[in-house]
């Protein structure tokens, strides 16, 4: 007699439960997708897709606007040929004072005149400073700079804006001398060339006046005036700045 146990076989079923889940399960996936559509694609802008538009418009705001380019102010140096009418008034003003400057005729020195300001009221003034002859057989001596130095240091100095500069001499000097002159700021260089004129003859009791062709104000820098008699050239250097 057998002790164990015979079972009917049956059909394996899900309970109720399960297939309400699957049918809820299905329905939504299925609205999902209806909802995403993906068959439907998004047209990709040329920007979105990192492409420069071929014809790109800027927005008002940033709209581009054109650099405005700075004027370059004109050279100090060479001068203009005619002089206007303002500074021609202002160079026979600084004639006034060309009386301080006819004292120190005969010894070796730069001068200048002009006309205020200075210290209360826009007058005729003259300055002027002895300067050292130095024997020259070429180009200046003074003009070009070795990088680090000073500008005036060293240098006898006349007061800026002057007019009218004078170049004084040594009173035995050929009655025929003329006078050539270079200029530095320190970072340019100008040769005084045509840009200025003589006022009074060469020579006139070891004094000379020059004034620039434009009439205006002598800009400040370092200046080196060659005064050529015969066969011998003697430079000075002065430097026009304002000093105490």
């Amino acid at each position: 007699m057998d002790t164990g146990y015979d079972l009917e076989p049956r059909p394996i079923r899900g309970s109720a439960r399960g297939r309400v889940w699957l049918v809820v399960l299905s329905a939504g996936v299925f609205l999902g997708v209806v909802l995403v559509k993906p068959w439907e694609t998004t047209p990709i802008t040329p920007v979105e897709a990192g492409i420069a538009s071929p014809n790109p418009v800027a927005p008002p705001a940033f709209a581009v606007v054109p650099i405005q380019q700075t004027p370059v102010p004109p050279p100090v140096w060479p001068a203009a040929p005619v002089a206007s009418k303002h500074a021609a008034a202002t160079a026979s003003e600084a004639e006034g004072a060309l009386g301080g400057l006819a004292r120190h005729s005969g010894a070796w020195g730069v001068g200048a005149t002009g006309v205020g300001p200075r210290i209360l009221r826009d007058e005729p003034w003259s300055d002027w400073a002895a300067a050292t002859p130095e024997s020259v057989d070429g180009g200046p001596l003074h003009i070009l700079m070795w990088p680090g130095t000073s500008l005036c240091d060293g240098y006898p100095t006349i007061n800026d804006r002057p007019s009218l500069v004078a170049v004084t001499t040594a009173a035995d000097l050929d009655p025929g001398w003329r006078l050539v002159g270079w200029w530095t700021d320190g970072g340019n260089v100008g040769r005084l060339g045509d840009s200025v004129r003589q006022v009074s003859p060469a020579g006139e009791s070891g004094l000379s006046y020059l004034e620039r062709t434009d009439g205006a104000r002598w800009p400040s820098g370092r200046y080196e005036f060659h005064v050529i008699a015969g066969d011998r050239v003697v430079a000075l250097t002065v430097c026009i700045t304002r000093h105490d």
